[in-house]
C-alpha cells in the first residue's frame, strides 16, 4: 500500500507541467501635445493600450509656457485603483510623478527641483470608502527658487502646487 502512495507520488509531481509567464511591459508612444492656439504644451511618452480612451503618461514628459520655454521635466509611472462600474469593480488608471523632477518660471529660471517621496493617498472614487493611490510628496530635500534664481525657503501654497500637480487620473484627462 506505501509504495503505491509513493508510486503516485511520484508520478504526480513528474507529470505536472509549469508554465512560465510573460510579464508584457507597456508599449510607449511619443506625442505632442499643442495649445488652441499651436504652441506645443507638452512632449511625452503615453501607454499604447490606453491611448484610445486618454493619453496616461509614463516616462519622461516636458511641458511649455505658451511663450515657448520649459515649465516642467520628469517621469510617470502609470496606476490604478480601485472604481465601482455598472458592472462591478473596474480599475480606474492614473498617471503619478515620481524621481526628480524641474519646474520653472515662465521666464525660464529655475522655480522648484527635487525628487518625489513617493507615499499613500486618499482618493474618493464611485466605491464607498473610496482607495489609496501612490502619491508624490514633496520633502525637505526640495529646493525653491524666486523668479531671479535666489534660492528661497518655501510657502505651503508652493508646496502645495507642486503637490497638486504630482497625479493625473482619468477625469483630468478628459478635462484638456
Amino acid at each position: 500500500m506505501r509504495i503505491t502512495i509513493y508510486i503516485l507520488t511520484f508520478l504526480l509531481f513528474v507529470s505536472c507541467k509549469t508554465t512560465q509567464t510573460k510579464s508584457e511591459l507597456p508599449i510607449k508612444n511619443t506625442i505632442t501635445e499643442y495649445y488652441e492656439s499651436g504652441e506645443i504644451k507638452s512632449v511625452g511618452t503615453i501607454d499604447d493600450f490606453h491611448k484610445e480612451f486618454n493619453n496616461y503618461r509614463i516616462g519622461f514628459w516636458k511641458e511649455f509656457y505658451r511663450n515657448g520655454n520649459l515649465k516642467s521635466s520628469g517621469n510617470y509611472k502609470l496606476d490604478t485603483y480601485t472604481q465601482c462600474c455598472t458592472g462591478g469593480i473596474c480599475d480606474g488608471f492614473y498617471s503619478y510623478k515620481y524621481g526628480e523632477w524641474n519646474y520653472y518660471y515662465d521666464n525660464g529660471k529655475l522655480k522648484a527641483k527635487g525628487k518625489y517621496r513617493i507615499g499613500k493617498k486618499y482618493k474618493e472614487t464611485s466605491c464607498e470608502g473610496g482607495d489609496e493611490i501612490k502619491f508624490g510628496y514633496v520633502t525637505d530635500s526640495w529646493n525653491f527658487y524666486d523668479n531671479n534664481g535666489k534660492e528661497i525657503e518655501p510657502t505651503e501654497k508652493d508646496i502645495a502646487e507642486i503637490e497638486k500637480s504630482s497625479f493625473i487620473d482619468e477625469w483630468d484627462m478628459t478635462k484638456k
